[in-house]
């Protein structure tokens, strides 16, 4: 007997399964037009350090000096086909006892070319604009992040906030810096969310609900198809 109920509720729990899919394909969509929506904004920059919980892309405004002697080169950054580095360079806030690290945009690797490139930068105070954004990601990240023994500036392989904050022996805040690209010292940046990337979520979504309407389809074939069964027996 219980075999008998065994595939309707495997089907009910396939169909639970592809709407929940399907939702939270939905909800990631919004979050990405929302964030493309604030991209868009043109709020006037806030101060940083007056922001409790800063939220991405966010315009933001901050005072005090780079720390030139001790920046990282984010290794394996492709942008148009080429291979470079984000350069991230250390903040001192005025008043702050936290570090922010500043993604002073990409630089290309030249090819053939072991040496670093040039990323010397003044320790002048300086006001700075920007927009919070996040070290970049990838879902596998090598078991060292910054090779151990180098000297400044080091190379990292998407690093986590908590390596570089160890490198440096500082407190790192857990806000990241895009530098605006009007802003002097930076090298190419563009921080402009992926146009396409809440229609991806969007034919997630439709693949989940169609899944789920094909098993609630089948379900309510083989239920009608039992029914006529038994009434001619």
């Amino acid at each position: 007997m219980a075999m008998k109920w065994l595939p309707p509720v495997a089907g009910v729990l396939l169909i639970v399964m592809f709407i929940s899919l399907a939702n939270w394909q939905l909800e990631r969509a919004e979050e990405k037009e929302a964030t493309a929506a604030l991209f868009d904004a043109s709020a006037a920059p806030v101060e940083l350090a007056s922001v409790a919980e800063p939220v991405r892309f966010q315009k933001v405004a901050t005072r005090g000096r780079y720390l030139p002697e001790r920046q990282f080169l984010i290794d394996n950054i492709v942008i148009n086909g080429r291979v470079g580095y984000y350069v991230i360079t250390p903040f001192a806030m005025a008043g702050e006892a936290e570090l922010v690290l500043v993604n002073r945009g990409w630089i290309a690797k030249s090819r053939g070319d072991s040496a670093l490139p040039e990323i010397a930068v003044s320790d002048e105070v300086r006001s700075l604009t920007a927009r919070v954004g996040r070290l970049p990601r990838v879902a596998l990240r090598p078991d060292r992040a910054v090779r151990p023994g180098q000297a400044w500036p080091k190379v990292a392989v998407y690093p986590e906030l908590s390596d570089l904050a160890a490198e440096l022996g500082q407190p790192v805040s857990k806000t990241v810096l895009l530098l605006s690209p009007d802003a002097s010292d930076g090298y190419a940046r563009s921080w402009r969310p992926a146009e396409k990337g809440s229609m991806i979520h969007y034919g997630y979504a439709f693949q989940w609900s169609a899944l789920a309407l094909t098993v609630l389809v089948i379900l309510v074939y083989q239920l009608r198809k039992k029914l006529r069964h038994e009434r001619r027996t």
